[in-house]
């Protein structure tokens, strides 16, 4: 790997941007279809329904992205992409609960879906945008390993993250209403290890009731964690952003004004009957 690739600032941060989105965007959809089915009772079928709006979001903004190029930098898409990403998921965070309503759900994840279409569209062309051309497979690679890693890395922190609060809410809730310590850590345990699958079965006894409701909760605040954190994931990759400064547009600029310039010298020095000579 060419490591003086990392000296072109622009795909330096760029991959910097590339690897927090990655983190920001894959995480939070490793633990949403366990919220939904899980705590809010949703069926396969629901579930996929409301993720179909972040698809319909993503493949809408990815068309328009292409055609807005002529008049918005990729750069700027970018930004306008991760700041609605980062809007859907607080929306989606601060709407989550144990009867969050399905169209709620779905606009903040269409909202979401957008983002990530006009972020993943053109952020490739704003991490390349200065690499030279004979440089451009290895440094597409890189980029791609960036986003890969990022992608593992937000799965594995961020569902971490989820089933710790998961665990952590349900003792609590559990040990506040006068259960036991330990019986309250192994019941958050085995809800922890079924990712909320056994929730239906503890609800079906009148026993185990409120260990149904208090998982649902946690499941809940789960989500509300996760979804603030990825949030402030995102927002961090705009923050890298406003630190590039492609210079392949300045440099094309600069250089047909130069032109324009030379021309305009050109006629100048030129007298205006240069072109009829004296006989």
């Amino acid at each position: 790997m060419d490591v003086g690739l990392f000296s072109i600032r622009s795909f330096r941060n760029g991959n910097f941007v590339t690897l927090m989105v990655g983190l920001g965007e894959f995480g939070i959809i490793a633990v949403l279809p366990l919220w939904l089915q899980f705590a809010l009772g949703y069926s396969a079928f629901e579930a996929g329904l409301a993720l179909v709006a972040l698809a319909a979001g993503s493949f809408a903004a990815s068309g328009a992205s292409f055609p807005m190029a002529a008049t918005v930098s990729a750069l700027a898409q970018v930004r306008i992409g991760l700041v609605l990403e980062a809007a859907g998921l607080t929306m989606l965070a601060l709407i989550a609960s144990t009867d969050s309503s399905w169209w709620l759900i779905a606009i903040a994840l269409f909202v979401y879906g957008i983002g990530v279409g006009f972020a993943t569209a053109q952020v490739t062309n704003i991490v390349l945008v200065d690499v030279p051309e004979r440089s451009g497979g290895q440094a597409s690679g890189i980029q791609s390993a960036a986003r890969e890693l990022g992608s593992a890395l937000g799965i594995a922190l961020l569902t971490t993250l989820f089933f710790s609060t998961l665990a952590s809410g349900v003792t609590d809730r559990l040990t506040r209403d006068g259960l036991a310590t330990d019986e309250a850590e192994r019941i958050g345990g085995v809800v922890t290890d079924s990712a909320g699958s056994v929730i239906d079965t503890l609800a079906a006894q009148p026993r185990t009731a409120s260990a149904a409701e208090a998982a649902r909760e946690a499941m809940a605040v789960g989500v509300q964690v996760t979804g603030y954190v990825c949030a402030g994931l995102l927002l961090l990759a705009l923050a890298a952003t406003l630190f590039m400064s492609p210079k392949a547009r300045t440099s094309a600029r600069t250089g047909a004004g130069t032109a324009d310039a030379g021309r305009r010298t050109r006629g100048a020095a030129l007298p205006p009957d240069a072109s009829c000579p004296r006989g």
